[in-house]
């Protein structure tokens, strides 16, 4: 799981800087706008939460579970600019927020399946990679 937060938090931090700093690549609009990089403000931390866990095995858990927690916070946040827009997939808004729902989505999805995992086996008695 380390990895993918890692790569997911990195996908996340781009898609921000993009939406920041050049918006025409995506539906146009002012650049400089803070509430474009909000996909990085979710995430940076989650690849720092896999960076943690790679450095302090034994914050692998705790560590994993802030980025689950962050990506939750990812796919909520990403939708609410997609409600309040009424889905205008023209804007740049939509479109960043939408990113944002899918990415988080994703990784938090493959964090619970990893949950489960751990969780059966440790139950079965048997130790987890």
């Amino acid at each position: 799981m380390p990895a993918y937060a890692i790569v997911f938090g990195a996908l996340l931090t781009a898609l921000g800087a993009v939406a920041y700093f050049n918006p025409d690549l995506l539906a146009g609009g002012k650049p400089n706008q803070i509430s474009a990089a909000s996909p990085a403000f979710v995430g940076l931390p989650i690849a720092l939460a896999g960076l943690l866990s790679l450095a302090a095995p034994g914050a692998r858990k705790h560590a994993m579970h802030l980025a689950a927690v962050l990506a939750l916070l990812g796919v909520i946040g990403g939708f609410v600019p997609v409600v309040l827009r009424k889905f205008d997939v023209n804007t740049t808004a939509v479109q960043v927020g939408l990113g944002m729902t899918g990415l988080s989505a994703v990784f938090l999805f493959l964090c619970v399946r990893s949950f489960v995992a751990a969780r059966k086996a440790r139950q079965a008695g048997t130790p987890t990679a």
